[in-house]
């Protein structure tokens, strides 16, 4: 049996790091990538739901009463919501999360 050391110096003896190669994605199965990707912008430019469920103020939750369901928020609707306090929306998978809300629950959780 080899060490774990062992086996580390053996690996650095006998392998050599590859120079990176531009190829177009079609032809890059495997490949592996010699640079992490970054994108030059977010997509989607804006915070969105990744689950359906309802999205509220934290801290208006913490207070201990009830929110007030006051709309709906789906995928692809392009009107923007804005939570007034002690305000809830319920939202889907995708939709854009109203200004003010920094928390959502799952449906299964509500």
């Amino acid at each position: 049996m080899v060490s774990v050391d062992a086996a580390k110096e053996i690996i650095r003896t006998n392998c050599r790091t590859l120079k990176p190669v531009d190829m177009a994605t079609a032809n890059a199965g495997g490949h592996v990538l010699a640079a992490t990707p970054a994108a030059p912008f977010d997509i989607p430019s804006f915070l969105q739901s990744s689950m359906d469920g309802y999205a509220f103020r934290f801290a208006d939750w913490q207070q201990g009463r009830s929110l007030r369901v006051a709309g709906e928020s789906a995928a692809g609707n392009s009107r923007h919501k804005t939570l007034g306090t002690m305000e809830a929306c319920r939202i889907f998978t995708g939709a854009p999360l109203p200004d003010g809300a920094d928390t959502v629950v799952m449906q299964e959780k509500a």
